[in-house]
């Protein structure tokens, strides 16, 4: 094996727990070498979380005084340790037991007001486009990105966001729907932006299997507008084209 070869096993080895669990085999981790991999893999997921979880519900932190809790105090929890034996670093399904427990945790604390529920949410989906690292094989058609989620609130979240972090109060003018399109470049850049109905329907009827005039019957939009939406949402991540 070449030294990137023996390198890339390495990674693979230490990132997934279902790689782990077929033993070491002819890699290039021994048998003898086996358990201190599986617990310096057990410490990277956790600082890999950890850091991602701190990052994504830091509005949430600043409410620890009322609440008595922070999303990362979950990475030290039984339920995380349980989760490692299945982990694999990076993908979204382990992104999405991470955030799930974050969410729960967070959601049971006393509630702040109102618009907490909307605040975990918008986090929640945030955390799945910082952990996630995979990227989805791409079909004959195109395909929603790996991470991408699109969310309604019942809260304006951009407007109430600067005022959580200036410390102001948050009044019923807030209250109000909004539609957020989250996802994530290859490049890892994160995108929110707000989204109209009509993007959102686009975005939804993406499912990998429709054509363009498939996804403007199902929708209603003009098909030469399809695909200036498509493009669009390909350059944030949102969508992904068949290679």
């Amino acid at each position: 094996m070449s030294d990137r070869a023996v390198q890339d096993e390495v990674i693979r080895y230490l990132a997934d727990a279902n790689v782990r669990a077929q033993g070491p085999r002819q890699g290039p981790i021994s048998a003898g070498e086996a358990a201190k991999a599986a617990q310096f893999a057990h410490f990277l997921a956790r600082r890999y979380y950890r850091d991602r979880l701190a990052r994504s519900f830091r509005n949430s932190q600043r409410f620890r005084k009322q609440t008595g809790r922070i999303a990362e105090e979950v990475v030290d929890g039984a339920e995380f340790d349980r989760f490692l034996s299945d982990c694999v670093m990076g993908s979204l399904e382990s992104a999405q037991r991470v955030g799930g427990m974050a969410r729960a945790h967070l959601s049971t604390a006393p509630a702040p007001a109102a618009w907490w529920p909307d605040l975990l949410d918008y986090e929640y989906a945030y955390f799945l486009q910082a952990a996630t690292a995979e990227r989805g094989a791409s079909g004959d058609q195109p395909s929603p990105g790996v991470s991408a989620v699109c969310r309604r609130f019942a809260w304006a979240l951009p407007e109430m966001l600067p005022r959580l972090r200036a410390g102001e109060a948050i009044g019923d003018d807030l209250r109000r729907e909004v539609t957020l399109l989250f996802s994530r470049t290859h490049a890892g850049r994160i995108y929110v932006v707000e989204v109209e109905p009509e993007v959102e329907r686009v975005f939804r009827a993406t499912d990998g299997h429709r054509t363009a005039n498939e996804i403007a019957e199902t929708t209603g939009v003009p098909v030469e507008q399809i695909h200036s939406m498509l493009v669009s949402l390909a350059g944030i991540g949102a969508v992904q084209f068949p290679a």
